[in-house]
């Protein structure tokens, strides 16, 4: 078989916190065409962590070994590969396959970004299979108001470009000076682990990979049918996300029956990596909350 998936190489772990790596063992996951990788740890109820763009599971890396003291906690590197241009869903069959092959019955469905878009359509597809839906920093659909639009397309461009191509220690000084101030994707809680992990990343995602989850996010539109969601829902924004996201999260919240908004304070878009413990500790108990009911 040949690997279909988003995927980091090894070195990441260089920059890992090594708190993260407890119980963070990686398996093939058959896919049609190919395989994924798949990390499963921890005892409980179920609870799938769907990552954002551009797919790798290690976004939920801070995270997962905090969860996995109460749950079941699965996470995959979503497809790269796909027979045509890519579509949702593709990436709404591979979700299911891995649901049923380690996750079956009720579980609980958290997704960051563009993840949380395909923890909708999961949702929105197979009502009976979610118990609670944690949406983190996501969005019914992609705007770009016109105050974020030079942000959007003339920032982050250059900053992708920095930490792509410059030095090791330069790229870490830039970002590193980007946290500080709250720039781009960063907050000051980004520590050296965040921004290693995070430099790491950028370096070897395949720009192609990247534009296709781009395109893939601005199809996403689920407004008319996030009234009719019945799983509960929490939507969780970083205190410090850009004015986009805060809309965004916003609008997630007014359209979802009976969903909750919650600030994670002091971060920013990274926060399942940067306000990890808060993060872990604030879905914790409200997942299991519904678990219990």
């Amino acid at each position: 078989m040949r690997s279909i998936a988003a995927r980091l190489d090894d070195g990441w772990r260089r920059a890992a916190d090594p708190a993260w790596l407890e119980g963070w063992v990686e398996r093939d996951f058959e896919l049609p065409g190919g395989f994924t990788r798949l990390v499963a740890m921890g005892e409980g109820p179920p609870l799938l962590l769907v990552p954002p763009l551009p797919g790798f599971k290690e976004a939920w890396v801070a995270c997962a070994f905090r969860l996995a003291r109460r749950f079941r906690v699965v996470t995959y590197d979503l497809r790269s590969v796909f027979d045509g241009r890519p579509r949702w869903e593709t990436l709404l069959d591979d979700l299911r396959r891995v649901a049923d092959a380690v996750a079956p019955g009720l579980a609980a469905i958290a997704g960051h970004s563009m993840g949380g878009a395909l923890a909708q359509r999961f949702a929105l597809a197979h009502p009976g299979r979610v118990a609670s839906l944690v949406l983190s920093s996501s969005f019914a659909r992609m705007v770009t108001p016109r105050s974020h639009w030079r942000a959007r397309y003339l920032e982050q461009p250059a900053v992708l470009a920095a930490l792509r191509f410059l030095p090791e220690a330069r790229a870490l000084d830039f970002a590193r000076r980007l946290a500080e101030r709250g720039g781009w994707v960063f907050d000051p809680r980004c520590d050296r682990h965040v921004l290693g992990l995070m430099r790491h990343g950028v370096r070897h995602v395949p720009v192609g990979l990247a534009l296709d989850r781009v395109r893939l996010a601005f199809d996403h539109d689920a407004r008319a049918d996030l009234p009719r969601l019945g799983a509960r829902a929490l939507v969780i924004v970083g205190e410090r996300e850009s004015v986009s996201y805060r809309a965004a999260s916003e609008e997630l919240a007014r359209l979802i029956p009976r969903a909750r908004l919650v600030l994670s304070p002091g971060a920013g878009h990274l926060h399942p990596l940067s306000n990890a413990e808060w993060f872990a500790e604030t879905i914790g108990p409200w997942l299991a909350d519904g678990a219990a009911r």
